[in-house]
């Protein structure tokens, strides 16, 4: 009897071992700037997730100005939001795209500016061509395989 429970147990443990990555509780090593260590996931990754986020805006936008259902107060707060997130993904990327997310964000946060105390529509367009010129450069330089989907 204790043999057979010995041999199901030690199947048990080897089927464990061998099911299991040998490098989970390796600690991952940290994206240099020139990403050397890092796969070039991590940028299409944060480029992604800036498409959705920007995506959401054009939707926003088309509410407060068409539609009228956000306010310009609101409007200032949801770009405010989405330059932080886009802070975010810049430092789970590396490299160009880290620097270039940067600088998107720091639109965005200029760009919410234009929204309240006073609607600055010139300003924002402006803002606008400028945050378009910088998607380009985000697609080529973030996309894992260099093109925009």
């Amino acid at each position: 009897m204790r043999k057979k429970l010995l041999i199901v147990i030690t199947s048990v443990v080897l089927s464990l071992s061998t099911l299991s990555p040998a490098t989970a509780f390796v600690p991952k090593a940290k994206c240099k700037t020139d990403g050397t260590k890092c796969s070039k996931k991590a940028n299409t990754i944060a480029l992604k997730k800036f498409a959705i986020l920007d995506n959401q805006h054009y939707l926003n936008e088309h509410n407060y100005r068409v539609l009228g259902k956000i306010s310009a107060p609101e409007m200032a707060g949801k770009e405010y939001s989405a330059a932080g997130k886009i802070l975010k993904y810049s430092k789970s990327s590396y490299g160009v795209c880290s620097e270039l997310m940067i600088q998107m964000s720091n639109l965005y946060a200029a760009r919410a500016a234009t929204y309240d105390p006073a609607d600055q529509v010139d300003v924002r367009a402006n803002l606008n061509g400028e945050i378009i010129a910088l998607e380009d450069q985000l697609h080529a330089n973030c996309n894992q395989v260099k093109m925009r989907w």
